[in-house]
């Protein structure tokens, strides 16, 4: 969250995950555990999506050929 102190400065809140990945880390950690700590990161929110993605799939009574449909279809919005 952004808070206007004047108009040339800002300052940054941090929410609570934030500082408790700081806490956390607040340790070395070498590239290994690094690239290790970023996918376990990338592989949740991976799996938030598919879990989002399969609800809107059943409340819309999706299928195949509607993904279908959909990549052949034009949805950009035209420019001007």
């Amino acid at each position: 969250m952004l808070k206007r102190v004047t108009d040339m400065e800002t300052t940054t809140k941090l929410n609570s995950m934030q500082l408790f990945m700081l806490r956390i880390f607040d340790r070395p950690v070498n590239v290994t555990q690094e690239k290790e700590i970023k996918k376990l990161i990338a592989d949740y929110f991976a799996k938030q999506i598919d879990e989002e993605m399969d609800k809107i799939w059943e409340t819309k009574k999706m299928t195949q050929n509607d993904l279908d449909e959909m990549l052949d279809t034009h949805q950009r919005t035209p420019y001007k």
